[in-house]
């Protein structure tokens, strides 16, 4: 875990904290995406655990893809916008400016 989020397994070739994810099954992405309209549409949402969190952070970052795309009109830009989105520097759980800032504590070290 980190701030008390999960660190699910992905689907990736790149290395990193993840565990990889049988190819077969969902995973934490897959089901982001596939749960996205219902989950948007929630007004309140159970957190149970640490994946709910993680779930919540991956809609958020979905909402914020398609906010930067939605007024482009070819497919090169909107891949320019979102590596441009990929790259930028980010506010984290217990700095000013995260987005869900009551739902996630500040991390408690540097590595987390």
């Amino acid at each position: 875990q980190a701030c008390s989020c999960s660190v699910c397994p992905l689907k990736t070739q790149f290395r990193g904290p993840a565990e990889p994810a049988d190819e077969d099954k969902d995973d934490i992405i897959d089901e982001t995406l596939m749960y996205f309209r219902a989950n948007v549409l929630f007004r309140n949402f159970e957190v149970k655990g640490g994946a709910d969190k993680t779930l919540i952070y991956l809609t958020l970052h979905a909402v914020q893809c398609l906010v930067k795309c939605e007024r482009l009109e070819d497919k090169n830009g909107a891949l320019r916008e979102l590596r441009a989105l990929s790259t930028k520097q980010f506010a984290i759980p217990g700095e000013a400016g995260f987005p869900l800032g009551g739902l996630f504590p500040a991390p408690a070290s540097k590595a987390e």
